[in-house]
């Protein structure tokens, strides 16, 4: 109970624009210019009811008099209190001594007739303005200091979330001279938990398509961690096993205890043989230009940081020049269509030995048109595609 009213609390003074908080406190005062302008005409509403409760008074400033000294009051004295509090007695006192000059002149003459019933209307409307304006700019203010922080909150996670995936996942548009890839990613949500990747070292490549668990800022913290640690395996060449082996070790230490990631890596040296590894990850495809048929490259693994201390082994494979290779996270191949049925690798093969011949940016295009035409997203998509141009190069010695 006390902590839910430590934080009711704080949304409270969060969204009560005082001196004491911080937020306001450093905002500039250019950058209040709406805010205060709607502080003067809630003032103002509250003069024009305040001059209906001087019904019998003479008019000041043809009815203007109140609503301008209490809009302004009300804007200086809130910029006053938010930025120089010391001057918020001053601007009091000023606006009182106004006050009561404006009152005083405008009953130094006889009261002005006016009916009983009409006086007491006027004057339980006035007072109800008066009292309604007061508690719905109170309202207003404690929403926006409660619900309005946690949909900004929200929104500034789903922006950085957003500018996350961006920076760890671009587009991979990729040719050298042996090797292509095409491929993207398309997350559920603003910040998804797929990685694809590309690596060039010593003449070799790697390449990966990752998938963790979980979306938003938890899952794109990890992606960040897993794309790092794949990267510093390559550049001190601990691949694949000692790579894969390295990061298990590492990420149980990292993550919250319900995350893991699987993963699916290939890597070519100089030889005509690609290494792979797969880890709880989709098999990657094979479409063998020799022969025109598609292959499944699979291993049963543990994915990587479920259980700390696991052992990895990786397999090779031999391709030839228009080889194609192709990894997808299970985003893809769990999608269902209305009788429940998913779409599934044996679809994917199909696909890919029909279009193996294509541009990759075609092939893309052509499989996730079928596979949104097959059935909803329900998550994280991704597809990354490799085709060989050439012979491998021996590294140099």
């Amino acid at each position: 109970m006390k902590k839910w009213l430590r934080t009711w609390l704080a949304g409270v003074r969060s969204g009560f624009p005082t001196a004491f908080s911080p937020y306001w406190h450093v905002l500039p005062l250019g950058r209040l210019k709406t805010f205060l302008a709607g502080y003067f005409f809630i003032g103002a509403a509250g003069g024009f009811a305040f001059d209906l409760l001087q019904l019998d008074a003479s008019r000041l400033g043809g009815g203007f008099f109140w609503p301008v000294l209490v809009g302004i009051g009300a804007a200086a004295g809130r910029a006053a209190a938010i930025k120089r509090v010391r001057l918020v007695p001053l601007l009091l006192l000023l606006v009182l001594v106004a006050a009561w000059l404006g009152y005083w002149a405008s009953h130094i003459s006889l009261p002005l007739p006016a009916p009983v019933a009409v006086h007491r209307r006027v004057l339980f409307d006035a007072i109800g303005i008066l009292v309604g304006i007061a508690f719905g700019a109170r309202l207003l203010l404690l929403f926006a200091g409660t619900e309005g922080l946690a949909s900004v909150r929200m929104q500034t996670e789903l922006s950085l979330a957003h500018g996350i995936q961006a920076t760890l996942v671009p587009t991979i548009s990729f040719r050298n001279r042996s090797f292509e890839l095409y491929g993207k990613s398309l997350p559920s949500t603003e910040m998804g938990g797929d990685l694809i990747d590309v690596i060039e070292s010593d003449g070799g490549l790697v390449a990966y398509v990752a998938d963790i668990s979980g979306h938003g800022l938890p899952a794109g913290q990890l992606m960040g961690m897993l794309k790092t640690a794949m990267r510093l395996a390559v550049q001190f060449r601990q691949m694949p096993v000692a790579a894969l082996e390295s990061v298990d070790h590492v990420l149980p230490d990292l993550k919250q205890p319900e995350m893991f990631a699987t993963l699916a890596l290939l890597r070519f040296g100089g030889s005509s043989e690609a290494e792979y590894a797969v880890a709880g990850h989709p098999p990657i495809l094979h479409y063998r230009h020799g022969s025109r048929d598609t292959t499944r490259l699979s291993m049963e693994q543990l994915p990587l940081g479920l259980i700390s201390g696991g052992s990895y082994t990786s397999k090779r494979v031999v391709y030839s020049p228009r080889d194609l290779f192709l990894m997808v996270t299970d985003g893809i191949t769990e999608v269902t269509n209305a009788k429940d049925e998913e779409f599934g690798l044996t679809r994917l093969q199909e696909l890919l030995t029909r279009y193996a011949t294509r541009a990759l940016p075609e092939i893309w295009d052509l499989i996730m048109r079928e596979v949104r035409q097959y059935g909803l997203q329900q998550d994280d998509q991704s597809l990354l595609l490799l085709r060989v141009l050439a012979p491998a190069i021996p590294p140099a010695t």
